[in-house]
C-alpha cells in the first residue's frame, strides 16, 4: 500500500509519502509548497488547486489523507487552513480518488502500533525517513501512515 498524506500551516502545505504497511512504513518523499496566507481566496483556490494536481498526479496510485487542524480562530485562519483540504477533496474527487482526514488524536498508539509519543514515532518506525525533519512534515507523514492499511 502507499499512502499521500498532507499537513498545513500558515503559508506552507507539507506532504509526505510513504508505501508498505501500518506495521512497516517505508518513506518515499516530502516535501513543503509555500503560499501566501494573504493572497485573495481566488489565489489561494486556485494555488491549491493546481498544488494538489500536481501531488497527486506524481503519486498518482496512492491514498490520500490529510491532517484538519481545528485551531481556526478567525476567518483568514479558515481560508488558510481549512479552504485548502475543500480543494483538494474537490479534485481528488473529480479523479474519482477518496480523501480521508484526521485530527492530531486520531495518530492513536492503537491506530499505529506505536509505544511513546506520535511525533517520536515517525523517527523510530519510518523506514528510510530524513534524519532532521520537523513536525510540520512529521503531521503529513502522519497522515500518509494512517491510509496505508486502506
Amino acid at each position: 500500500m502507499a499512502g499521500l498524506g498532507f499537513n498545513i500551516s500558515k503559508g506552507a502545505i507539507w506532504y509526505c509519502a510513504l508505501q508498505g504497511s501500518v506495521g512497516a512504513p517505508i518513506y518515499v518523499e516530502h516535501g513543503r509548497q509555500r503560499f501566501n496566507p494573504d493572497q485573495s481566496r481566488p489565489h489561494l483556490v486556485n494555488f491549491c488547486k493546481q498544488t494538489f494536481g500536481e501531488l497527486i498526479d506524481r503519486f498518482p496510485s496512492f491514498n490520500i489523507a490529510y491532517r484538519l487542524t481545528l485551531n481556526a480562530k478567525s476567518a483568514d485562519q479558515v481560508a488558510y487552513l481549512c479552504f485548502p483540504f475543500g480543494i483538494l477533496n474537490l479534485v481528488a474527487h473529480e479523479r474519482g480518488i477518496s480523501v480521508r482526514e484526521y485530527t492530531t488524536p486520531s495518530f492513536s498508539k492503537k491506530a499505529l502500533g506505536y509505544i511513546g509519543d506520535k511525533l517520536d514515532a515517525c523517527d523510530t518506525h519510518i523506514v528510510g525517513r530524513p534524519e532532521k525533519w520537523d513536525r510540520d512534515e512529521k503531521l503529513a507523514a502522519l497522515s500518509a501512515w494512517m491510509v496505508l492499511g486502506d
